[in-house]
């Protein structure tokens, strides 16, 4: 049995057991990704968690991935999902059989690694750990602020160009609000029919695998380098409705809010631990 299709968090000194309807799990490797933090699961080690867990309304989700951490591997029953795909081979190009089941096999999360492609440099243009996002944007979110004020204030000719400057930066972490929200309504959060490969590979590739494999790191953020052609998409497009004065500034504010709700997105996904 390979190391997808079991629990691979049994070790002898890494243990945190809990029973549930007969059958006992080791939920070491989750206590830190509980949304309560750690220090409301501990209460419950070596003890049945049946009536807490209905007690506390958890998702059919939540149940779901429960199984991932069952003593002895998760067991391949007719409900498993995870049985119509191999998780040894890369993700991508297995979504697109699932037809009908996508929708429920995305929502139902796992505790794993995901290769996504089987070209090891596409594969690493995907991985990005969420502190690579300000460390590439935060320098180019200055360039670009400075060059777009003395462009301004070459254009304007404006001796005091700080409210304008602040005001159209501030514009564009507007703008970048009203994508964001506008992606994730209506494009993240689509449900393929599953008649069309294309909309599942899309779906999966742009935001499906982060509900699917949620606790990997690797894959909490959008990479640098598609978000790098969609950036340009969107300067092109602006350029369109922005004076040439202020353009750059919007930009800026744009990718500010995009790097900022990141970074705050993933701090509060850090566990609140209770002393």
């Amino acid at each position: 049995m390979s190391q997808n299709d079991t629990c691979i968090y049994d070790g002898e000194d890494t243990k945190f057991k809990i029973d549930y309807e007969s059958n006992t799990y080791n939920i070491y490797q989750f206590l830190n990704n509980h949304p309560g933090g750690v220090n409301y699961v501990k209460p419950y080690e070596s003890k049945d968690v049946a009536q807490p867990m209905r007690r506390y309304d958890h998702s059919k989700a939540a149940y779901y991935l429960l199984k991932e951490y069952q003593q002895g591997g998760r067991k391949k029953d007719e409900d498993d999902l995870e049985r119509l795909v191999d998780w040894n081979k890369p993700m991508l190009s297995q979504v697109g059989k699932l037809g009908t089941k996508y929708s429920e096999w995305v929502i139902s999360p796992v505790d794993r690694r995901l290769r996504l492609f089987d070209s090891d440099l596409l594969e690493y243009l995907t991985i990005t750990p969420w502190y690579v996002v300000p460390m590439i944007w935060i320098p180019i979110i200055i360039y670009l602020a400075v060059i777009g004020t003395k462009k301004y204030i070459h254009i304007t000719k404006d001796a005091s160009p700080f409210i304008p400057v602040v005001l159209s930066i501030s514009e564009g972490i507007v703008l970048w609000t009203l994508i964001e929200y506008s992606l994730h309504r209506w494009v993240f959060h689509m449900e393929p029919s599953g008649k069309s490969k294309s909309m599942i590979y899309f779906h999966f590739a742009i935001h499906g695998l982060h509900h699917k494999v949620p606790f990997d790191s690797r894959r909490l953020v959008f990479p640098p380098f598609p978000a790098a052609i969609i950036t340009f998409t969107i300067y092109k497009l602006t350029s369109l409705f922005f004076c040439d004065s202020t353009h750059l500034l919007v930009i800026a504010g744009g990718l500010l809010g995009k790097s900022s709700s990141i970074c705050i997105d993933n701090l509060s996904q850090v566990p609140i631990i209770h002393t």
